[in-house]
């Protein structure tokens, strides 16, 4: 994940346990579900997928099922989850996971066909230049499948009122997109709250 001192360092204690906490059933797992059936319907034959804020690497290792053909990569700003994510794949994996954040991507310009963000953007630091950094590593008809809480509703108020400013509200969002030249091309819902976004160029 990439994001504040005091979250990176909260993750890291967390990873060992992280796998097992409640909710990887009730959240995680059925946002992970539907970022996997968006993602094969609109990049079907990935040559490479990243990961970003990959945590214990659970959707990579569900996607490297899904997709046994692709290059795998999972990077994420606590070192704690790199090395549990690691520990998990196994000495004869072939994902590859890196510390990194989101907004300094170790990678060079359009690796990756298909890429994901799942519950951790509003984490991230400085989610505009996270943003542009996406884009620079994607191939140019490439898909970035990004789901989280984009605040819509009554919940735009709520949003306001307490200034989570990290929740974006769907106007800024597509802004932010276009400032990088990217745009929401399909989108999903899941438990009505958490918006499920391919973005494309």
């Amino acid at each position: 994940m990439s994001h504040s001192h005091g979250d990176v360092e909260r993750f890291s204690r967390w990873a060992p346990k992280y796998d097992r906490h409640y909710l990887q059933r009730f959240v995680f797992e059925p946002v992970q579900k539907a970022v996997l059936e968006l993602a094969a319907q609109q990049v079907p034959h990935p040559a490479a997928i990243l990961d970003v804020g990959c945590g214990t690497g659970r959707l990579l290792r569900t996607a490297a099922d899904q997709f046994p053909d692709a290059r795998l990569e999972g990077v994420d700003a606590a070192e704690g989850m790199i090395e549990q994510a690691r520990a998990s794949a196994g000495p004869s994996s072939k994902i590859s996971y890196q510390l990194a954040t989101a907004e300094d991507l170790p990678f060079p310009a359009g690796q990756f066909d298909l890429a994901f963000s799942t519950m951790t953007f509003h984490h991230w630091a400085d989610q505009r230049r996270g943003v542009a950094e996406l884009a620079r590593v994607m191939a140019p008809s490439g898909r970035w499948i990004l789901a989280d809480f984009i605040a819509t509703g009554w919940l735009r108020y709520v949003r306001r009122l307490f200034r989570l400013t990290r929740f974006l509200e769907r106007d800024e969002l597509d802004a932010m997109l276009a400032s990088a030249g990217l745009r929401v091309v399909a989108e999903r819902r899941v438990q009505s709250r958490i918006s499920v976004l391919s973005i494309g160029r």
